[in-house]
């Protein structure tokens, strides 16, 4: 298959994959997705890896549930194992969400759930060169800055997308060869949608445009490749400005910057150096032009610091080690939880705000997973029926479990002291109980009495903590 050589580079060079390690593959059965399974499904033997297809079911149109049964069977006639799931994206949308952020919101964390359930070390898209062209003219029509322009990156995290060098032909031409038949998505010519707009209508445009040969408009793909090559070189500017910006700042213990140092920046390698900040001290995301325009303002008061930066983070100035120069430091800000108690219908989720997240139980067949446990979330044997109701609540007075593998109860304050959680993380977890006695408490322990064993039924409940 000719996607070999690009896949084995790819493994060896950037994200390594050798014996042992297994690889979920972001499975939609379209035409990309299928052919990176494809070749993975080929090269993961010879490297000793395994591939672990993860397939979504988003229930936007009619036709999901039979394109997941298609999948389904495309990745057995690969040999390959497949997790299929269905989720209403739909009815999991926030609140001024768009449909297709919903998606993506709700995919990713599927696939990271899927990686981190079955032990994988990455997540594979078959994101390609077409992709990286159409998300960096999007990026332009927002008004990105260079971080922005770099679009999407070969490696983010445990996400790996080794097909960004091949263009959408490419790919077709090496599905041909497999002779698999991939499933169309309708939501792909959705012009309600921005990419699609920019994929069927706008590049082609442009690339008519951009030939002097009308006639080879659409043929060549000369366009794509220059856009994939402002990526590729905005990312490389990122990279020397944050080695630059390594040398000039010194590593300090903890997250934060000499405020001398910063207030010598221009703007916009305040914004570099921030975003350095904020990975530095684990912040998902950087802060906006409008919290930076604040911490500016504060900065040439020639005051003390104290500003909020967005998602629960807060910068303020202290005394740097030894008692010289004022630092600025980045911090979680962590409200005390207040007291809460909801009660889950089941099968279904329901939103706890005092804690950012939701608690969704759910039905399921048993997987190999559940024998290994996973921090948020965890199968159970629990007697429930379908319309039965349990209660999600922080912790109260008194509270006592049964510690999965213990001979007897203990108090769950003396637990979550012996795990060394901090304080305020103690009131925040949301506990799971049925008929009065807790049954799971999340990343710590299930309780003894509902917990899974190989004569268990072949139905259980699966419990989930996912951000609200």
């Amino acid at each position: 298959m000719r996607l070999l050589p690009i896949l084995e580079r790819f493994f060896r060079d950037t994200a390594a994959l050798g014996a042992g390690d297994r690889v979920v593959v972001a499975f939609s059965g379209g035409p990309d997705s299928t052919a990176l399974l494809a070749g993975l499904a080929e090269l993961a033997p010879r490297l000793g890896a395994e591939v672990v297809a993860a397939h979504l079911d988003h229930g936007l149109d009619p036709g999901s549930a039979g394109r997941a049964e298609a999948a389904r069977g495309i990745a057995g006639r690969l040999a390959v194992p497949v997790v299929v799931e269905r989720r209403p994206v739909a009815a999991l949308r926030r609140k001024a969400e768009s449909a297709e952020a919903a998606a993506r919101r709700v995919r990713y964390q599927f696939l990271d759930e899927v990686r981190r359930g079955r032990g994988t070390r990455w997540v594979a898209t078959a994101h390609h060169r077409d992709d990286q062209a159409e998300t960096v003219v999007l990026r332009l029509l927002f008004g990105s800055g260079l971080a922005g322009l770099a679009g999407i990156r070969p490696v983010d995290g445990a996400v790996v997308r080794p097909l960004l060098g091949c263009g959408r032909d490419e790919l077709r031409a090496a599905l041909a060869e497999s002779g698999l038949q991939p499933v169309a998505d309708p939501t792909n010519d959705d012009l309600a949608v921005p990419r699609n707009r920019v994929r069927h209508r706008l590049l082609p445009a442009l690339a008519m445009l951009d030939s002097l040969d009308s006639k080879e408009a659409y043929g060549d793909d000369r366009l794509v490749r220059q856009l994939a090559r402002l990526a590729d070189r905005a990312r490389g500017a990122g990279r020397r400005l944050e080695r630059l910006l390594e040398a000039r700042f010194a590593p300090e213990p903890g997250a934060s910057l000499g405020r001398g140092d910063l207030e010598e920046l221009p703007e916009p390698l305040l914004a570099w150096a921030l975003a350095a900040l904020h990975r530095r001290a684990g912040a998902p995301y950087p802060a906006s032009r409008a919290a930076r325009a604040e911490l500016l303002r504060q900065l040439a008061r020639g005051a003390r610091v104290g500003c909020d930066c967005g998602g629960g983070w807060h910068w303020r100035t202290s005394t740097g080690p030894g008692g010289e120069g004022e630092r600025v430091e980045l911090e979680r800000v962590r409200a005390a939880a207040r007291g809460f108690s909801y009660t889950l219908q089941v099968p279904g989720e329901v939103e706890v705000p005092e804690i950012s997240a939701r608690i969704r139980l759910r039905q399921t067949a048993v997987e190999p997973w559940m024998f290994r446990g996973a921090a948020h979330r965890a199968a159970l044997v629990l007697p429930l029926q379908a319309g039965g109701a349990v209660t999600v609540r922080n912790r109260r007075p008194g509270d006592r479990v049964v510690p999965l593998g213990a001979p007897g109860s203990r108090r769950l304050k003396d637990l979550l002291i012996d795990r060394r959680m901090p304080r305020e993380e103690r009131d925040r977890l949301p506990l799971l109980c049925v008929d009065g006695r807790i049954a799971w408490v999340p990343g710590v322990t299930i309780d003894q009495r509902f917990r899974l064993s190989e004569e268990s039924a072949a139905a259980v409940w699966v419990a989930e903590v996912v951000p609200a």
